[in-house]
């Protein structure tokens, strides 16, 4: 173990910007001397910070976190959590079907008004806020914790799951902001890290006598039952029940937050995923998406038959790819990585043969047909656009000779011919 003593930390960038523009809204007051690693104090407790502070931090390497230094005496996160729960719960039908019964409602209040919010936990939930993420991070903080609670998991371990949940994202105050819904290369690189560094910053911020649990949850919000997820492809006997329904609540929030149709796309997700997530949790929210009647259509499918024959084409140009990579000569790393992709493209394969609409022939002109037509291509094309990311960093670990080989294959999966 390193001494503490000689830990050195150094104040993110990013999360400086954040600060600037949180500070723009209320004073944030230094909690805890700061000092830099020769001994120098840069910032004396009790001081209110300002923008030259702000600016001089870069220039040192700090003996503390720089989050664990400073509070928001005007901030009131608990209440702001048991508003913003009001709000989510008149906003979405997903989350009043959930907790529909008011013991569960009242649970869930309960756990966010005992959540050990210390002045670090605070400066980061304000920052979501301020940044507009909240919405984000409460809706799956409550989703998790009604699927926690109408799964049978303990009361020990709802405390764990809504403080897990609810800072799953505080990696991404420490990265670029995206700039749009279609990151370019260099963005959704960036961004797989996110849940290792939430990771890290919550065992160095948090405090809870289930640290580690909770920060692993943070860690494993992307990975996938299979081992298709990210950041470590860890498969389900490694994984914590927490970390795995908040996998579940986040995919839903996701959808209910930012796509056209959510409540049938949410269930057609559900429906052609097999074995990705907690099974218990898939199971209850599919049952719940089929008691909700979906709003008409209108003309907003699109030309779903046209979307699907390109997406089929789509999937035939993949085929050949792969094909021709099995005939290629390739080293023991380069083999597993076609054999891994190959397992996957079979899976996503297999979800669209499952739905019944491979055979391209979607002659009803039915609004609700033609919605779902297009809604399938748009999970499909996601899956193999994500299968595309996995394969391009696959690259970066091979021999220049195999890396070349696959470089069309992962340049084919990630020119989606399907916006979603």
């Amino acid at each position: 173990m390193p001494n503490a003593s000689r830990a050195q930390f150094s104040a993110n960038p990013h999360f400086l910007a954040s600060l600037s523009g949180l500070m723009a809204r209320q004073p944030i007051v230094v909690e805890h001397t700061l000092a830099a690693q020769d001994g120098s104090i840069l910032l004396r407790s009790g001081m209110t910070l300002q923008e030259k502070h702000v600016q001089a931090l870069p220039q040192h390497q700090l003996r503390t976190p720089l989050e664990a230094s400073l509070a928001l005496p005007q901030f009131a996160g608990h209440r702001v959590l048991h508003e913003r729960f009001r709000q989510l719960l008149e906003q979405h039908w997903l989350l009043q079907t959930l907790l529909e019964k008011p013991a569960h409602r009242h649970a869930c209040l309960a756990v966010l008004e005992d959540l050990p919010l210390n002045h670090a936990l605070l400066v980061l939930l304000a920052m979501l806020e301020e940044k507009q993420q909240l919405g984000h991070s409460l809706l799956c903080c409550l989703i998790s914790l009604g699927l926690a609670m109408r799964t049978g998991q303990s009361s020990a371990l709802l405390e764990q799951i809504a403080l897990a949940a609810l800072f799953h994202d505080i990696g991404e105050l420490y990265q670029t902001p995206r700039q749009s819904k279609t990151a370019d290369d260099s963005q959704w690189r960036v961004r797989l890290t996110h849940p290792l560094i939430g990771y890290r910053q919550m065992l160095q911020l948090g405090q809870h006598a289930q640290l580690e649990a909770i920060a692993l949850a943070i860690l494993q919000h992307h990975e996938r039952l299979d081992g298709s997820g990210y950041p470590r492809r860890e498969k389900e006997k490694q994984l914590g029940v927490a970390g795995q329904i908040i996998a579940v609540a986040d995919m839903a929030t996701q959808m209910l937050l930012h796509q056209p149709h959510a409540h049938q796309r949410l269930d057609i997700a559900l429906r052609i995923i097999p074995g990705e997530f907690h099974r218990p949790s898939v199971s209850l929210l599919s049952r719940l998406l089929r008691q909700h009647q979906p709003t008409p259509a209108g003309d907003k499918a699109g030309n779903a038959t046209a979307t699907l024959h390109g997406l089929l084409k789509h999937i035939g140009e993949i085929t050949h790819l792969l094909l021709n990579l099995q005939e290629e000569k390739l080293g023991s790393n380069g083999a597993a990585v076609l054999q891994r992709c190959l397992s996957q493209f079979d899976g996503i394969q297999r979800s669209l043969f499952s739905t019944g609409m491979q055979g391209g022939q979607p002659l009803a002109q039915e609004e609700d047909l033609q919605l779902e037509i297009m809604l399938v291509c748009q999970e499909i094309a996601w899956r193999l656009r994500n299968l595309g990311r996995d394969v391009s960093l696959s690259q970066d670990r091979l021999g220049p000779d195999d890396s070349m080989l696959f470089q069309a294959l992962s340049s084919t999966l990630l020119a989606s011919p399907v916006n979603h």
